[in-house]
């Protein structure tokens, strides 16, 4: 998958939810595989962001971002926390509040307390937020109840005005899938939901397998990738001669999405590919929840993987990205 084709603005459509699903489908999977480019991406969504709370968006851009990307709990949270930080920026240099002391040695230290808080920030914020939270402290806090509540006033607007382009969304949205049937797209949907019953129904007989359930002829391997996995402890997995199928239950910490992904990726290189999951669904087993993840055994050769799994929102976007690195060795 070449990653030079997509610029910056062409990330920029796909944040805004503008690129054709197809497309949209590659940038995600490769902001998933490839570590380099997912920094390019969330370099590209800081950006982004600065320029929404600064109100330098076009109108078109500022419409799809209120109706698109706000549509994310994860990415709305983003947003308000650099909105706080830009409120007291603005407000310390409107008041005179960001006065450094005269002498060299108060400069210093002042310095090196900016310094020291931009350490302990998440690498992921908005240059806009790191820039605001080195001046949070040299500034005092007699206007922050006053600011907080006009504040939470804006937030609400831009709440009220968010479900009203949600709205609007919606009903072009079902115009839109009335002309897709109008358009004898009927047949192309079937298609699609045939595949996705027969991957299913594949699943669930391996499923059965793995729970106990007859099902001659297939041999399966069943291990438990748990937090520890992520930490350190790397499992190792010996598969026995004659395994059909490599069985991992996957613990879930926390589980917070309606749907997960999953793809295996080579070591030390993390590529290529080795196989990727369609959608799975947590589910119960014991005292936590996991996905259960059936890989074909002649994919698989001795070596080092890493298993990265991702929540799916809502919204079908990749969240909460994280993986689970082991090795395999084949007798």
């Amino acid at each position: 998958m070449n990653k030079d084709k997509y610029n910056d603005q062409t990330i920029i459509q796909y944040l805004l939810g503008s690129l054709p699903e197809e497309e949209a489908e590659r940038v995600e999977e490769l902001s998933f595989i490839d570590d380099e480019f997912a920094d390019r991406l969330s370099a590209v969504e800081n950006d982004l962001i600065d320029n929404y709370v600064s109100g330098r968006l076009s109108q078109e851009k500022l419409e799809r971002f209120a109706s698109y990307y706000l549509a994310s709990p994860t990415r709305r949270k983003k947003v308000k926390t650099a909105q706080v930080f830009q409120v007291y920026a603005e407000n310390a240099v409107a008041t005179g509040q960001v006065v450094l002391a005269s002498g060299p040695s108060q400069t210093i230290a002042r310095s090196n307390r900016s310094l020291l808080l931009l350490n302990f920030l998440p690498f992921n914020l908005p240059r806009l937020v790191l820039t605001a939270a080195a001046v949070l402290l040299l500034v005092g806090g007699g206007w922050l109840l006053f600011e907080l509540s006009r504040l939470r006033r804006q937030i609400d607007q831009a709440e009220a005005a968010r479900l009203s382009l949600a709205q609007r969304e919606r009903e072009l949205q079902e115009l839109l899938e009335k002309q897709r049937i109008a358009n004898s797209s009927v047949e192309s949907e079937l298609e699609r939901v045939r595949k996705e019953k027969e991957q299913l129904e594949r699943q669930l007989a391996l499923e059965k397998q793995i729970a106990g359930s007859p099902l001659p002829g297939l041999n399966i391997a069943t291990f438990r990738l748990t937090a520890q996995s992520r930490t350190g402890n790397q499992l190792s997995i010996t598969v026995p001669p004659g395994t059909d199928y490599l069985a991992l239950q996957v613990e879930l910490e926390p589980d917070d999405y309606p749907s997960y992904k999953a793809v295996l990726l080579t070591q030390p290189d993390k590529y290529p590919v080795a196989w990727r999951s369609e959608r799975l669904k947590s589910k119960v087993l014991g005292d936590s929840k996991v996905l259960e993840i059936v890989i074909p055994a002649t994919l698989l050769k001795s070596g080092a993987y890493l298993l990265k799994v991702a929540g799916i929102s809502d919204r079908g976007s990749a969240e909460g990205e994280r993986g689970y690195p082991f090795s395999v060795v084949k007798r």
